[in-house]
């Protein structure tokens, strides 16, 4: 019993179609393993930023350049600026500036987690910007910019600010003085 040209071409055309759903099924698999692959190296990605700020601004060095922020814009914010800009004290505190600045447009391009970043320090990003604040507004007036070169760092401090007066965060711990 033979079969004949057409049964085997109806037979092979049966595999055939066959293996391309198979295929087709198989390459969705592929996809769907590919996305989750891509997800979670994402979030090991985030996880290790957030990591490597915390690292950083847990750091010694990062409070005695905190400490340096704080003293010199108590001592220069009556308007004391004179040899200011273009000194140590203006570059070392700029520098300063710039991590929350870069925290800030991580946090902004979801790099960062905000939530993260605001249970974790939000206090000291206040904190930290009120003490920039006039720094900041006499170096951009000598920088004679449009925009505040430190955007980012103000809109984290803006964030932080809301999140500690939020009522989901003042339900989680005793309110000072109260």
């Amino acid at each position: 019993m033979g079969l004949d040209i057409s049964e085997i071409t109806f037979i092979l055309s049966a595999i055939s179609s066959a293996a391309v759903v198979a295929g087709a099924f198989f390459i969705v698999l592929q996809l769907r393993q590919n996305a989750r692959l891509i997800e979670a190296t994402l979030t090991q990605n985030r996880n290790d930023a957030a990591f490597s700020i915390l690292e950083r601004l847990t750091h010694e060095a990062t409070a005695r350049r905190r400490k340096q922020l704080h003293d010199v814009s108590e001592s220069r914010s009556g308007g004391n600026w004179d040899g200011f800009f273009g000194s140590l004290d203006d570059f070392e505190i700029r520098s300063f500036a710039y991590q929350y600045e870069l925290i800030g447009q991580f946090t902004r391009e979801g790099i960062v987690d905000i939530a993260l970043v605001t249970h974790m320090m939000s206090y000291a990003i206040v904190a930290d910007w009120l003490a920039f604040r006039p720094i900041a507004e006499h170096l951009h007036g000598q920088f004679q910019t449009a925009t505040n070169p430190w955007i980012h760092f103000q809109w984290l401090a803006d964030k932080c600010r809301e999140h500690l007066d939020s009522p989901e965060h003042l339900g989680e711990a005793p309110v000072l003085g109260a």
